[in-house]
């Protein structure tokens, strides 16, 4: 991954508050009788982290300083604390008064590698979707889910051109999502659950039309925003579960954002054990925390302080990370136009993102109708597969852009 590491102030404040959190944590230590040898403390963007080495690091001594967050929080008046061990250190993140918001625009991937946030000690982390083809994005309501898909989606297409990636985006929520619409990646925009499932199963036929022929590129990503309202409305765990088993050798790749596991949140587990790679924000309690995350201890139940606070779980390893935002004109600048209006319409078609149904119809570009028949003589005149691959769905907004882009050629 590459990336850039942000400038974090630095002050005399900050130094004696730093100084006096060490103090009190080690004194909570050597309070229960677990004597320790300090290592410093880093200021990340949501935290301030301490790092101690046990003079007596036996599993029994190991066990009891990971149990000592509630003691810490009563030294320090202040808390949620979260305490794992990381290579025989002790880490204690503590909040910090400071909390700093890094910009999704100012970090750097590089092809299918995403950058999502600063970890806790000041690097940057993320996914590589070439070695992980899929991301479970799991946490309460307004936390941050829909903020990290966003981040995504303008990473993976600033880094990569049209012919590379593309995708298809699923929401209740469309004025978060209006921006990406508008990009050239963008297949299409989905917001009725029905045109959710039709997607869906079109997905699995390109999946196995792909699998068939052995091609892999462009890169399909479906971005499903909210699995949880999504499933309580139409069946999608059986095309889910096959996408999650075999997409990846078809190029096809899952982001998915849900408030809840199971079969209720996400599926069942053919859905998510094939998506061990997972960014969860707070939970409610440490029995989700070990649900979400897949282990025990994760400490995920003591986030949520502040917006964006999350752990990236991936290949045995947890890091926590203050997602970086990106802004709709950080998304526009992508598009090459200005911010869209919330109706979706401003008159400046820039992509298919702009062709999908957003409250109203519009009179399509001339590059927007060429394309459209590109595609249907590329179908070999068939008018619902060229609907499926224009916009992702079907409905009577699209055929009748189907029948005006057709029209001028007859």
């Amino acid at each position: 991954m590459v990336g850039i590491r942000e400038s974090i102030p630095d002050s005399q404040a900050l130094r004696q508050h730093m100084a006096m959190m060490e103090q009190a944590i080690a004194g909570t230590f050597v309070d229960h009788s677990l004597p320790v040898h300090l290592l410093g403390g880093v200021q990340g963007p949501h935290t301030l982290s301490f790092g101690l080495r046990l003079y007596r690091p036996t599993a029994r001594n190991l066990s009891k300083a990971s149990r000592l967050a509630p003691a810490i929080e009563a030294a320090i008046g202040d808390g949620p604390v979260r305490i794992y061990t990381e290579r025989g250190v002790v880490w204690v993140e503590v909040p910090s008064p400071w909390p700093v918001n890094v910009p999704g625009s100012k970090l750097r991937g590089k092809g299918l590698a995403v950058p999502l946030g600063l970890t806790a000690r000041q690097a940057v982390a993320g996914v590589d979707f070439a070695r992980d083809p899929h991301l479970l994005i799991v946490g309460p309501t307004g936390r941050g889910k829909t903020t990290a898909a966003r981040s995504i989606v303008y990473h993976l297409a600033r880094q990569n051109p049209r012919e590379r990636v593309q995708f298809v985006l699923v929401t209740f929520k469309p004025g978060d999502w209006q921006a990406a619409g508008r990009l050239g990646h963008t297949l299409g925009l989905v917001r009725e659950p029905q045109e959710a499932r039709k997607m869906l199963d079109w997905a699995r036929q390109e999946m196995q039309r792909r699998a068939a022929q052995g091609v892999q590129e462009p890169h399909l990503f479906l971005v499903l925003d909210d699995l949880l309202n999504l499933l309580a409305l139409v069946k999608a765990a059986d095309a889910l579960a096959e996408i999650a088993s075999l997409g990846r050798g078809a190029g096809l790749h899952l982001v998915v954002g849900t408030q809840r596991l199971g079969k209720r949140g996400a599926g069942d587990a053919a859905v998510t054990g094939n998506m061990p790679v997972r960014l969860v924000f707070g939970t409610a309690d440490s029995r989700d925390a070990a649900a979400f995350t897949g282990r025990g201890g994760s400490g995920a139940e003591g986030l949520g302080r502040y917006p964006g606070d999350a752990l990236l779980v991936a290949h045995g390893s947890v890091q926590r990370l203050a997602i970086s935002p990106v802004s709709d004109r950080d998304l526009a600048q992508l598009a090459g136009g200005a911010v869209p209006h919330r109706n979706g319409h401003d008159g400046h078609g820039s992509g298919l993102g702009a062709l999908v149904p957003q409250g109203g119809r519009r009179a399509l570009t001339p590059e927007e109708r060429a394309y459209i028949r590109a595609v249907y003589e590329r179908t070999g005149g068939n008018k619902t597969e060229t609907c499926m691959i224009v916009w992702g769905y079907k409905n009577g907004d699209v055929w009748a852009w189907l029948e005006e882009a057709l029209a001028e050629a007859r």
